[in-house]
């Protein structure tokens, strides 16, 4: 029996997670009930969620017939929706602690280390997010002369609880009022666009452009824009793949599993990082670059790495069909990328470091010329201190032969009273300040004694 593949799901939920997927694998999306009755050993599973009952039961009941199951990651972790759920909500508080499936793909280097701390080190490997390949061809459209586009937008679900959703919406109030009070930053008006779900455009009063949430309405959006100010959200990531300065906007003040070169997490950080995204500092332009690809794979194409996984598992579920023995995957299927220790792309001294006109030469005996030149000059002046730091130390002695001396000593010790006594002579008395102080109409007390 030919081995098949599932993609757990509806059309609804699921078919743009597994679109990168249909032109590479023959997958069939279907519903978690009907995927349990239509599987056997052998064939494979894909997910895209276990954080609802109907996904794990299903899980579950897979893994117990030894049908193979990986669990896709289709975004960023996020501590609330990690730690801090609503008591009552449907999705299970304790997801990916630990993972139901055989296999995680995780996004990137950074949260394949969480879940690997959550207790999962031989079901992580590191895939990436296939349907963000295509974006990182995508291309921003020139920046205007005289408009700074500034997107502002919030996850899927903004908040877990009312408390939360409380500051979310106070945190947008406040960006709200700031951008109305200061239409102009770097010289540009700023326009801003709102992509707000969960009716927080309604909440705030502001035209809103979010009208899909499969991801390609979004990529259109951002091709047009400045800067993006976003919650916590897979987003943020896609708005720095772009290159795009991008703030983090969270008021609850939660722990980050991504992060940015910037944070919004007070009213009062709001001017100094709006400004800053107008006008982004080299360096922190080249940190975003480098966080992102802690929290994204880019090296390579997470659509062939995820082939790639499947394939491999595909082949073992096999053997362990053919040889009788318990389904079972190796850890580290796939070759860790070497995100870590690549260098970080657009790290130029002559940019980060542009006020410094040495960093912009190229001409190689220049360079070591002066370098020469800077060396002699340091050698002289260290020359130099070395001599003044001995005529120092002389003088020193001279002086304590002086002090020591029956005669010129107590000569030197009386002048040195004196000049103290003057010293203390120049500077007002603190009680006389005070009676100043304390005269009614800047008048002296002498001068208010004398009025009849």
């Amino acid at each position: 029996m030919p081995q098949r593949i599932f993609f757990a799901g509806t059309p609804s939920e699921a078919a743009h997670q597994a679109a990168p997927l249909a032109d590479r694998l023959d997958l069939t999306l279907a519903s978690p009930e009907i995927i349990v009755d239509a599987a056997n050993p052998g064939d494979l599973v894909i997910f895209y969620s276990e954080h609802f009952d109907r996904f794990r039961d299903a899980c579950q009941k897979l893994r117990q017939r030894d049908i193979a199951t990986l669990y896709l990651v289709d975004g960023i972790l996020e501590w609330r929706n990690a730690w801090e759920n609503h008591p009552n909500e449907p999705a299970c508080p304790y997801t990916m602690r630990p993972v139901l499936s055989h296999k995680i793909a995780c996004i990137g280097a950074s949260q394949a280390r969480v879940v690997t701390s959550w207790g999962n080190p031989d079901k992580v490997e590191i895939v990436g997010l296939p349907r963000l390949d295509s974006l990182k061809q995508a291309k921003t459209s020139e920046a205007l002369p005289d408009v700074f586009r500034l997107l502002v937008m919030t996850a899927k679900c903004p908040a877990f609880n009312e408390e939360q959703r409380d500051r979310v919406v106070q945190s947008l109030i406040d960006l709200k009022k700031w951008i109305s009070e200061h239409p102009i930053l770097a010289g540009k008006r700023v326009e801003v666009r709102w992509r707000l779900t969960a009716g927080l455009d309604q909440v705030i009063d502001v035209p809103n452009e979010l009208h899909d949430l499969t991801g390609a309405e979004l990529s259109s959006v951002l091709t047009h824009s400045d800067a993006v100010v976003s919650t916590p959200s897979t987003a943020a990531l896609e708005a720095q793949l772009l290159d795009l300065p991008t703030a983090i906007l969270d008021y609850t003040n939660s722990p980050q599993y991504v992060t940015s070169a910037w944070t919004i997490s007070a009213a009062e950080h709001i001017g100094t990082i709006l400004s800053e995204l107008a006008e982004p500092r080299e360096a922190k332009k080249v940190f975003q670059r480098f966080l992102l690809r802690d929290s994204l794979h880019l090296e390579t194409s997470a659509t062939d790495r995820l082939v790639d996984l499947v394939k491999k598992m595909l082949a073992v579920g096999k053997i362990c069909i053919e040889q009788g023995t318990p389904l079972r995957f190796p850890s580290g299927m796939l070759s860790f990328p070497t995100c870590i220790t690549a260098p970080i792309i657009g790290f130029k001294h002559e940019t980060v470091y542009s006020d410094r006109p040495e960093f912009t030469q190229t001409n190689e005996i220049e360079v070591q010329t002066e370098l020469a030149h800077a060396r002699r000059e340091i050698d002289h002046l260290n020359r130099q201190i070395e001599q003044l730091q001995s005529e120092l130390g002389q003088a020193h002695n001279i002086f304590d032969q002086i002090q020591k001396h029956p005669i010129a000593g107590p000569v030197v010790r009386t002048r040195e009273k004196i000049i103290g006594w003057l010293s203390d002579m120049k500077q007002p008395h603190p009680s006389s300040s005070h009676h100043q102080h304390a005269s009614p109409k800047g008048k002296s007390s002498n001068q208010s004694k004398t009025q009849p």
